[in-house]
């Protein structure tokens, strides 16, 4: 990764972990002042990206170093638990968010008292928070293609940020319609209105961290990239080995973070030197970054197909599981 694209992604980070603190902040006050849970889980899942931010800066440098002999692979891996780790929290957020809600509702149901809500505070925080979201979301994607799209911690934050704007607008829209409510058949929703609120947010927003939580472990336990990276790799492999004494047994593809680990299976034709197997890997490194992708190469000479890909899909599939 270049100078360039790592000044991209420092700045972009900065950026959003100051602005979440702010939302954060307002997030938590405003939930105090209009006795709204759903505000308070907006600002809890603020004060995550905050936090976050933090990290994924400290993410940031850590994965720049180059391979040592304590990580002989790199520290890209790094990304993928950064990504876990925000994704486990957030999930954390919307499970007390669901608890907290539920206990309002029986709350209701039971013949308590709920206090009710104040709108003023309500108003004033969506709209900036819409603002703010959205800006974020803005920057962090624009600079997740400046940067090549290969930073998954832009991509993370991006994504991040498109939630907590959608959050933000569903919530205080919602509130701040439930006044319609008075005089019509559903009347008697009003009181438990926002902890119905948290409860439809929590079904649209729980997906998300769920997807980022399974992606990002799948890179972690060494799962197999996506069909069509492994496909990508194949072809640069097909063309890497035109002309060369070796025939193409098989290619592994894994990610972790931002980078793709390549190696290539092949057999020899006739005997080979070791710097006949360098300039191969050399020829794949050059045809991978020419993609604009992190990619590291491997070269490994074997008279047989791997061992995955000699096994029946039944055996493969015993063992996995």
């Amino acid at each position: 990764m270049t100078s360039h694209v790592l000044s991209i992604e420092t700045r972009a980070l900065a950026v959003g972990q100051w602005a979440n603190l702010v939302m954060a902040v307002a997030g938590v006050s405003a939930a105090m002042l209009s006795r709204s849970d759903a505000l308070l889980v907006d600002g809890l899942y603020s004060g995550v990206n905050f936090v976050s931010a933090l990290i994924a800066a400290r993410v940031a440098r850590a994965v720049r170093r180059p391979a040592d002999s304590r990580y002989p692979f790199g520290y890209d891996a790094y990304e993928s638990l950064y990504v876990s780790f925000r994704a486990l929290v957030l999930i954390g957020i919307l499970v007390f968010a669901l608890f907290a809600s539920g206990e309002k509702i029986l709350t209701y149901l039971s013949g308590g008292v709920v206090p009710a809500l104040i709108l003023g505070p309500i108003l004033l925080y969506t709209v900036a928070m819409v603002v703010i979201c959205g800006g974020l979301a803005w920057q962090f994607d624009r600079a997740w293609r400046r940067s090549g799209r290969c930073s998954d911690l832009l991509r993370t934050e991006s994504r991040a940020a498109v939630v907590d704007g959608v959050l933000s607008a569903g919530a205080g829209a919602a509130l701040l319609l439930t006044p319609l409510l008075i005089g019509t058949p559903a009347e008697g929703l009003v009181p438990i209105a926002d902890a119905l609120i948290v409860l439809v947010l929590q079904s649209v927003m729980l997906p998300q961290p769920l997807a980022m939580l399974r992606a990002a472990l799948r890179e972690v336990t060494g799962g197999a990239a996506e069909p069509e990276s492994v496909t990508i790799a194949r072809g640069h492999a097909d063309e890497a080995l035109r002309g060369r004494p070796f025939t193409l047994l098989d290619v592994a593809v894994i990610k972790s973070g931002r980078t793709h680990f390549v190696v290539l299976y092949v057999k020899p034709l006739s005997p080979v030197v070791g710097e006949t197997l360098d300039q191969l890997r050399e020829a794949l490194t050059v045809a991978y970054a020419s993609r604009g992708a992190a990619v590291r190469c491997e070269v490994v000479a074997t008279a047989s197909v791997p061992f995955w890909s000699a096994q029946p899909p039944a055996v493969a599939e015993s063992m996995s599981g």
